[in-house]
Formats: C-alpha cells, sequence, structure tokens
C-alpha cells in the first residue's frame, strides 16, 4: 500500500475501510494515537472495539517541581479549567497542566478536599472543624459548622451541590453524607446514617453518589437526592479512595486490618492499600495496578488529571543508621 500513491479504491475500500482488516490495523496503536479514531465513522468503530487493552494502565513520566517530588501523603483536586491543587502539610500548591506551580496557599487545609474554577472547599485540619470556602488566593468566603460533627472529603456534583461525610468523633456508625448549596454552604439534605461504618472517599458518577463503606467493606451507591440506591461488593475489601472517569472507578484499599475481630476470621491480605483497582460500576476487577518499584508502597490517594490518574504513595525505608522513615512520592498512570 505504501508503494501506491495516490492510493487506490481497492486498497481504500477493501483493507482500510475493511471490517475483517480494521481490527488489525488500530489494535497496536498506543493511547496517544487516538486520533486514528477521528478519520471516519469505520475507524471510530474500530477503534472502539480494539480500546480495551488501551485502557490498561501503564507508567508514564511525571514532571513535578522539586518541592513537591516528596510531598508527604500529597491529596488532590482537579479543575474544570485545567489546574490541579495538591494539598500537602496544610498547604495548597495550585499548578498547570505542565505541573509548574502557579500559586501556594498556606493555611489549615484539610488533606482531603474539593475545587472548582474559583473555590476550594475544605475542614480544617482539626476535629469539629468548619466547612469552608475559600478562593483560590487563600481568602475565605463562607463556612458552616455542624455541632459536635465533623466534616470529611466533600466532592462537587452537578447542579451546584457539594456532598461531605460528616461523622461524630464518638461513634462511626453514626457516619452520613449532606448535601449543601455549594455557593452558600446551607445544608439541602442528609441521608444514609445507619448504611454506613467508617465512611470515606466520594464519587459522583452521572447523576449518583458512591460512598467508600470502608468498615463494612463496600460501596454505597445513593442518588444525588439520597434516595439509597444498592450496595456494591467485591473482590476487594476496605475501600478508602475512589475517584471515576469514563464508566470506570479507580479504588485504593485501606492499608491496615479494619476491624478484622469483626469479620469471622478473614484473613488480612498484604497487598491492601499497595495496588489501584481498576473496576466497572459493578465492581468487577478490570485490572490491578501494583507500584511498579516498591513492594512496600501504600498509594494515598488518586486522582483523574489531564488524561491521566496520578497517585501519591510512602513507602517505609531504612536509613544509613537502621532508623525507619517513611518515604513519599507521585506518579502518573495513562490508560483511562
Amino acid at each position: 500500500m505504501a508503494a501506491h500513491t495516490p492510493l487506490p479504491h481497492w486498497a481504500v475500500d477493501r483493507v482500510l475501510l475493511s471490517a475483517d482488516l480494521l481490527p488489525h490495523l488500530l489494535g497496536p496503536l498506543e493511547a496517544e494515537d487516538g486520533a486514528a479514531a477521528a478519520v471516519c465513522t469505520q475507524w471510530l468503530v474500530g477503534w472502539k472495539a480494539t480500546n480495551e487493552p488501551r485502557r490498561r494502565l501503564k507508567q508514564v513520566p511525571l514532571d513535578l517541581p522539586g518541592e513537591l517530588v516528596t510531598s508527604r501523603g500529597a491529596t488532590m483536586a482537579g479543575t474544570p479549567d485545567g489546574r490541579l491543587m495538591v494539598c500537602e502539610a496544610s498547604e495548597v500548591h495550585i499548578l498547570d497542566r505542565s505541573m509548574r506551580v502557579l500559586q501556594t496557599l498556606a493555611g489549615e487545609y484539610s488533606a482531603l478536599f474539593a475545587a472548582d474554577d474559583v473555590s476550594i472547599f475544605f475542614a480544617g485540619a482539626s476535629l469539629k472543624a468548619p466547612l469552608r470556602r475559600s478562593s483560590h488566593e487563600g481568602a475565605l468566603v463562607v463556612e458552616y459548622q455542624l455541632e459536635d460533627y465533623s466534616f470529611h472529603c466533600p466532592v462537587l456534583a452537578p447542579g451546584g451541590l457539594l456532598f461531605c461525610v460528616i461523622y461524630s468523633s464518638d461513634d462511626s456508625e453514626l457516619d452520613e453524607i449532606i448535601a449543601l448549596d455549594a455557593q452558600t454552604l446551607q445544608p439541602r439534605h442528609r441521608f444514609g446514617l445507619g448504611l454506613l461504618n467508617d465512611a470515606d472517599q466520594l464519587a459522583v458518577v452521572g447523576d449518583e453518589l458512591f460512598v467508600c463503606d470502608t468498615k463494612n467493606h463496600r460501596l454505597q451507591v445513593f442518588s444525588l437526592a439520597g434516595e439509597h440506591r444498592r450496595s456494591i461488593t467485591g473482590e476487594w475489601r476496605s475501600p478508602l479512595r475512589l475517584c471515576f472517569a469514563k464508566d470506570r472507578l479507580y479504588l485504593v484499599e485501606c492499608d491496615y486490618p479494619v476491624a478484622e475481630e469483626e469479620n469471622d476470621g478473614i484473613t488480612f491480605d498484604p497487598l491492601q492499600g499497595r495496588r489501584v483497582l481498576v473496576l466497572s460500576l459493578q465492581g468487577d476487577i478490570l485490572q490491578v495496578f501494583t507500584h511498579p518499584t516498591e513492594p512496600g508502597a501504600s498509594f494515598r490517594s488518586v486522582c483523574c488529571f489531564d488524561h491521566k490518574l496520578l497517585a501519591s504513595y510512602s513507602y517505609s525505608a531504612e536509613s544509613a543508621y537502621g532508623t525507619r522513615y517513611l518515604v513519599y512520592g507521585m506518579l502518573a498512570l495513562r490508560g483511562l
């Protein structure tokens, strides 16, 4: 075919547009060749039909600024306009897509937070601190306090809603989800009481809210109005960190035994927390990604940003003097 210029009709019709040959032509192409899908309708169909192997997570280079390379357990949130917020040690660093730090905000930012194009949503680092909304310049805009409760894991949803886990420090079985107006932080509705035990990170999937129900070893799914729709279990336990992209969930399990004395003697899996699980929306495991270089690394957070999955991690190392210390890092994965 390469020797023919212009390309004869038979080559176009019987090779480049052949339903039998298209999978062989498109199958070997990598994710960065996705422009092939825009050639014509037949190529789009062929690209989708051969896309499953390309959607397997693979590590790619991540050029972080020096001050963030070893950030202490950094957590991340992306904004719709293409900025990345990285929180570590109560500071938030705002980066662009090239990983250049645009601004650093110092304060009492909590490790898990949410952000949009103009605001950052977080609770203070102390127990029972109020939920706050600040500008990207660090100015406090509004806050909301709920007596005897702490806020955790805010996430933004369509319709101007902000969802948070609220919990009493006295009893983890009193966990609930609260929906608030994202602008005013005024409460709209609460739900989930009695269904959650040590709830953690949330993810919005279309018109549903997925909740890590950590000690019950399941995901709980609610409508955005607070109606409980279903529970999801699978070949995984103690879901702790969760994000969503392109009809898939990316899950990190808790890296320590959770209430094993209550679980009929089930043995703790030493790989928990040391891998990123790619799940279908039904909870089936589609891929398991373990840290490529550090067998003892525990993943701390995951975030979808700029068509990649960013994951922070830590692992224990021994110094020349025989003392143990934690090493922190971040990596980027392609294949969403």
